[in-house]
């Protein structure tokens, strides 16, 4: 069973402060708008709408990568994958119910087309070239001129190239496959037994080597051996930032592989299989890499999803060792964070005992004072290491008997409230995992009240 409430927890901030998240969206707010109303291309508008986030996303991510190890890092995978599946999801449905003419990079608003724009009386002749990609493209048919659509008006639509088009070239394709082939190996490492990421992992080879044929031609078969046709178009303005691309025929050219179809990789309409086989009825290049980044998002989605039923914080698992996967994450999801800044007091001697806590980076150090009013320093404490649950052990103890200092610029503690302690240390569900927590803790008591009792005799 998904336990959606780690989850809505795994996806939140957790690290940043959520005054830092309001001015964050605040600020990307005010740069969407300001793009919006400048008449920016969508890939624009959505570019500075992220970017501010951009180094949240990314202080996050380190942040739950350390706290919650290989899940984290196959959650960060799983978010990828889904940010590319929806690149492509985009790219079909504005081919399928825009019009969409693929043109990826879409034409520019170059000299050339803007004087075949000028010839044909699309433009003025005293407007420059803005060097603009277009954003609306009327569709060429088979003779290079504007297709017509069932009311005999040319047919207009969107560059079909997404949200992030201009970047839809052939390398950076190539290099975000090899990094998703890359991440979901490292993935595997840590979840050998999860049938779906292998599933996704075969799929990921299969694109990556797509991708890898794809980017061979684009790169390195520039020869040109082949006769064809270069598509001519001209460019005009629509609106203020706003360009249309317009087919206007097309003319005789040598070609490289690419050029004449190598771009369609090997599977897709008019690619490798359909050439040495004859057949007519795959895909077209769109549609199936869709395919492709459909077999891989899902069963990687699937995979996180039952990994996910195990986050637990690896801190925790540190300092409680008994508990099971289930136990840590049930005992995830009732902590919270502290942060203090180098010297600065988790609690003081005398404070009456509200919780205990583990760092989970930095160091605490214990230090008590002495009735002759001399400070000393019983322990500096790891990552991983719990503190303030003696009074948990000795009932007879409500006050705490020494300070917890932070040591080091940026320290953190999984606070852990009376009520949870509690339950652990008198085991009230009598569950093993919990009596051996409440052993473990006994000990740890123990132990610490005899090296504290060394101390001050050597202090």
């Amino acid at each position: 069973m998904i336990n959606f409430r780690s989850l809505f927890r795994f996806f939140s901030f957790e690290a940043i402060n959520i005054r830092i998240v309001l001015i964050t969206a605040a600020i990307s707010y005010m740069l969407q708008l300001n793009a919006i109303i400048s008449g920016e291309p969508l890939y624009m508008i959505a570019f500075v709408t992220l970017l501010p986030w951009i180094p949240l996303v990314l202080f996050e991510g380190v942040w739950k990568v350390k706290n919650y190890a290989a899940v984290a890092f196959l959650g960060v995978f799983t978010i990828l994958q889904l940010g590319h599946f929806a690149e492509h999801l985009i790219q079909v449905i504005q081919i399928d119910f825009f019009n969409g003419t693929v043109a990826c990079p879409p034409p520019v608003d170059n000299i050339n087309n803007a004087l075949r724009a000028v010839t044909m009386g699309l433009r003025d002749v005293a407007a420059q070239a803005s060097f603009y990609s277009v954003e609306r493209i009327i569709k060429p048919g088979a003779d290079g001129f504007a297709a017509l659509g069932m009311d005999g008006q040319p047919l207009r639509g969107v560059a079909a190239c997404a949200v992030f088009g201009q970047l839809d070239i052939e390398i950076v394709h190539l290099v975000w496959e090899l990094i998703g082939w890359t991440g979901t190996g490292v993935c595997l490492f840590f979840f050998r037994r999860n049938i779906f990421l292998w599933i996704a992992f075969a799929a990921l080879c299969w694109h990556a080597l797509e991708h890898l044929t794809i980017t061979y031609f684009y790169y390195f078969d520039q020869a040109k051996l082949w006769e064809g046709f270069k598509q001519l178009w001209a460019t005009y303005p629509l609106d203020g930032k706003t360009f249309v691309a317009e087919p206007v025929g097309k003319e005789a050219a040598m070609l490289n592989f690419y050029e004449a179809g190598g771009k369609f990789g090997l599977m897709a309409r008019h690619g490798m299989f359909e050439q040495l086989t004859g057949v007519d009825f795959m895909p077209p290049r769109a549609h199936l890499h869709m395919g492709y980044n459909l077999v891989i998002t899902v069963p990687t989605v699937i995979g996180f999803l039952l990994e996910s039923r195990k986050i637990a914080n690896r801190y925790l698992g540190a300092a409680f060792q008994g508990l099971s996967k289930e136990e840590l994450t049930r005992l995830t999801n009732q902590t919270t964070y502290a942060r203090f800044g180098d010297g600065d007091r988790v609690f003081s001697q005398g404070d009456r005992i509200d919780g205990a806590y583990v760092v989970s980076s930095g160091k605490v150090e214990i230090v008590m004072d002495r009735e002759d009013g001399i400070e000393v320093s019983l322990a500096t404490l790891d990552p991983g290491q719990l503190f303030g649950e003696m009074g948990y052990i000795d009932k007879g103890q409500d006050r705490r008997m020494a300070h917890a200092i932070a040591r080091g610029r940026r320290v953190e503690c999984i606070a852990l409230d009376s009520q949870t302690i509690e339950e652990m240390v008198q085991n009230k569900d009598g569950r093993s995992g919990f009596d051996s927590v409440r052993k473990a803790l006994e000990k740890l008591a123990k132990q610490r009240a005899s090296e504290n009792r060394t101390t001050l005799r050597e202090a």
